[in-house]
């Protein structure tokens, strides 16, 4: 099966025609017909665009299913929400931490005066 073959079926398998596929993706009325046996980037960008769902590597090699689970946008929208939950954390923690730094600095500060070491010589 070639190219052409393959993008027709799956332009069958959606139930849409030839001319209102070529409508969702921008081509020209009757741009389908005229395919011999590729399509440029530009078209197949418009096509991966438009249906997702398309495995591409299935439409130029045959290879694989015709179609792939497409990433939800809920599962995004959550893995994004998490993502910016881990990074307050995280701010909040090295936050925390620069404070906890401050004291301890402060303290050895202390410890050395109290000694008579030198704030030069940590030993």
């Amino acid at each position: 099966m070639e190219f052409i073959d393959r993008l027709k079926l799956f332009i069958k398998s959606k139930g849409l025609g030839q001319t209102k596929f070529e409508e969702r993706v921008g081509f020209s009325r009757g741009y389908i017909s005229k395919v011999k046996t590729s399509i440029g980037a530009d078209k197949l960008s418009n096509i991966v665009e438009a249906f997702p769902d398309l495995n591409l590597d299935w439409l130029i090699t045959g290879k694989g299913k015709m179609t792939s689970t497409p990433v939800q946008p809920a599962a995004v929208e959550q893995t994004t929400d998490t993502l910016e939950e881990n990074s307050v954390k995280y701010k909040n923690k090295y936050l925390e931490m620069l404070e906890e730094n401050r004291v301890l600095r402060l303290e050895i500060e202390k410890l050395r005066k109290g000694t008579g070491t030198r704030a030069d010589n940590p030993f």
